[in-house]
């Protein structure tokens, strides 16, 4: 055998011998890497939405609402107001209180006048309605209502000299919360 071909001979078997390497290697990555992918679909983040309703269905925030029959107080009367629908329109269950509030310029009848909330027909204590507890008659689930109204009593020592006074505005604020540990209500 000449010199040439022997030199060519070892030549194409390294060359060989090292395309073989490379295509076992080859293999061996793709056996040992593999990849697979997927999309993730849109997150969407969770609402709290609450609704203050008239009988109607009709919205009442920002509005007024007046008390049944509108008529002048006599002491020892109590009276209501229209019956409201607290709604949770969002798609998070949430824990809700009422806040009322009334003028930050009283009229002097405003101290006689003692106000109650009234919830699903019985009156409630709206110190221990509004306690940070899990309160069950406190939740709504997405879509679900209670009705609530506010009642007032003038009292039986309004003096006389009050004789056709009115009270100060008053105003019903419901706020909400997702039912969580850490969750805050909002400003009244």
């Amino acid at each position: 055998m000449s010199k040439k071909s022997l030199k060519k001979t070892v030549v194409l078997s390294a060359l060989s011998i090292v395309i073989s390497a490379a295509m076992l290697i080859g293999v061996t990555y793709a056996v040992f890497n593999d990849k697979a992918e997927t999309g993730v679909n849109t997150i969407t983040a969770g609402t709290i939405d609450i609704a203050l309703l008239d009988g109607t269905g009709s919205s009442v925030e920002n509005g007024t609402v007046n008390f049944v029959g509108n008529q002048p107080w006599e002491p020892e009367g109590t009276y209501s107001l229209e019956p409201l629908t607290i709604k949770n329109d969002g798609d998070l269950s949430l824990v809700y209180k009422i806040d009322l509030k009334r003028s930050e310029n009283p009229n002097p009848i405003d101290q006689y006048v003692t106000l109650s909330v009234i919830v699903d027909g019985n009156a409630v204590d709206l110190d221990t309605f509004n306690a940070e507890t899990n309160n069950a008659n406190r939740t709504l689930a997405p879509g679900e209502e209670v009705t609530v109204s506010l009642a007032g009593t003038l009292s039986v020592d309004t003096p006389a000299s009050l004789m056709g006074a009115s009270a100060g505005s008053i105003s019903i604020a419901v706020l909400a919360k997702q039912i969580t540990a850490n969750a805050a209500y909002p400003d009244a």
